[in-house]
């Protein structure tokens, strides 16, 4: 049988092999990549430190609050109880309580200020579960159909091996070690079918010689440019 018949039948059974093999590194490769998940938990995390330190002010603002206001009930006691009588001391007093209503009126403006923060981050923090939780079922679907498309693949894959088996059990094997060898060096592609006497892998015409040669059942031409084995069909 025309040996350059054989190996690109070989050629092509490899050619498919090889694409199989990229296909399924690629969905390998999809199938592990979490960026868009990754990315969205990485800014739930954000906000959730966010909340915390906001709370953690709101908290402050609380506590000073409730002691401010323990403070003025204790100078509005003590004016009003009728202990302090001297005007000066009154005097004191009554300023010291407009003091204190004017913190607790800035810390009440704090705390609002401090509670409309919280709830701005916790809505955009409801967004974004909402949106971590989209992503994870549009990735749970990607993936069940690139398993499904894997297992497709390596049921192609076994058939095309099994194929291969059988198609370099005819080969002899010189010709089959020339083919393994410039398969390595010629990036997967040792066979270059002819078309309008010129080799396709390279693109080079190819003398008539050559051309001739190409054509018989019983030789093995390589092409003079490229190296590689020449298939005239």
């Amino acid at each position: 049988m025309n040996p350059a018949f054989q190996l690109s039948r070989l050629q092509k059974i490899d050619s498919e092999i090889d694409q199989i093999t990229l296909r399924q590194q690629e969905i390998a490769r999809m199938i592990s990549d979490q960026t868009v998940i990754d990315e969205i938990k990485e800014r739930i995390s954000t906000l959730d430190a966010d909340l915390k330190a906001a709370s953690k002010i709101l908290k402050n603002i609380e506590e000073k609050n409730d002691r401010l206001q323990m403070k003025l009930q204790e100078d509005e006691h003590a004016l009003y109880g009728g202990k302090i009588r001297l005007p000066r001391e009154l005097q004191d007093l009554q300023n010291e309580i407009a003091s204190v209503k004017n913190q607790i009126s800035d810390h009440d403006e704090a705390q609002i200020n401090s509670m409309l923060q919280i709830e701005e981050l916790e809505k955009n923090k409801e967004k974004l579960l909402k949106e971590l939780a989209e992503a994870e079922s549009t990735f749970a679907t990607r993936v069940a159909g690139l398993k499904g498309e894997n297992t497709s693949l390596e049921k192609k894959r076994d058939n095309l091996l099994t194929e291969r088996n059988a198609a370099v059990q005819n080969l002899d094997s010189s010709f089959l070690e020339k083919y393994e060898t410039l398969r390595k060096i010629k990036r997967g592609l040792a066979v270059s079918v002819v078309v309008d006497q010129a080799c396709t892998a390279c693109g080079s015409t190819l003398t008539p010689s050559d051309w001739q040669a190409a054509r018989s059942p019983e030789r093995l031409v390589t092409c003079s440019s490229c190296g590689r084995i020449l298939y005239a069909g």
